[in-house]
């Protein structure tokens, strides 16, 4: 099976953000907009965008596949964010039009405790061993999907750890026009992020059906996935 991708951090947008005063349609106590402008931003330009092939932005929750109690296991992605007090005091220098340039963390008072079994994002940066917060003021994380865990049933139920294999939307190993949801051994997975799509996920962008469905999937496969899903939809009974 060809190699995933494995993003770790949330990607920034390709162009260059303003603030329009108006209330956003996302966040219903947000009385501004953070849009795109036309103008690529630098970060963009130094990371070769002209070079890059774009691909369909995966709406499910992304899932990472590492070593956990000795053997592969699924992730859940679980940031860390602010308290409270914290949050607020964000929110003020955000808003804050003579802010300074950084704002100032206290990773160990400021935010919310997270699991014992939590780890950090790889790439993110770090000082002094501690995670460092993004821009969004949180701190991208992931925790192991244990089979009884009931906040992660729908995670659950695209792996089995007893035989050590997930779903998997993927190419047909005869015909590489044709996807196929196969049980793949979750070593072949280690070290790659993927997404967890289906029913239950998101507001399931990609069809209707008539049972539930989940599967794990990246970017790659899922153009293709809901073009022949729309073209070829099954007649109901």
């Amino acid at each position: 099976m060809k190699r995933l991708g494995s993003v770790q951090r949330k990607m920034p947008c390709v162009f260059v953000t303003e603030v329009k005063e108006e209330p956003s349609a996302k966040r219903e106590h947000q009385p501004f907009k953070v849009l795109a402008t036309e103008t690529i931003s630098h970060k963009a330009l130094d990371a070769d965008i002209y070079s890059a092939i774009p691909t369909e932005k995966v709406d499910g929750t992304c899932c990472y596949v590492t070593t956990y109690k000795d053997q592969p296991y699924l992730w859940a992605r679980l940031d860390r964010k602010p308290n409270k007090q914290a949050e607020k005091r964000f929110k003020n220098f955000l808003h804050s039009k003579e802010n300074p340039k950084e704002f100032f963390w206290n990773v160990d008072e400021d935010f919310k405790p997270a699991p014992e079994c939590w780890i950090p994002a790889k790439e993110i940066e770090q000082i002094n061993g501690n995670p460092v917060p993004d821009e969004n003021g949180h701190i991208p994380g992931w925790v192991p999907v244990e089979k009884n865990n009931k906040q992660y049933c729908w995670h659950s139920s695209v792996v089995n750890y007893e035989f050590e294999i997930a779903l998997v939307l993927k190419h047909h190993p005869d015909d590489s026009g044709l996807l196929e949801i196969s049980a793949v051994p979750l070593s072949d997975l280690l070290e790659q992020t993927l997404e967890l799509i289906g029913t239950n996920i998101n507001g399931n962008p990609y069809g209707p059906s008539p049972s539930s469905w989940l599967m794990l999937a990246n970017s790659r496969h899922l153009h293709e996935f809901k073009t022949s899903y729309y073209q070829h939809e099954p007649e109901q009974m």
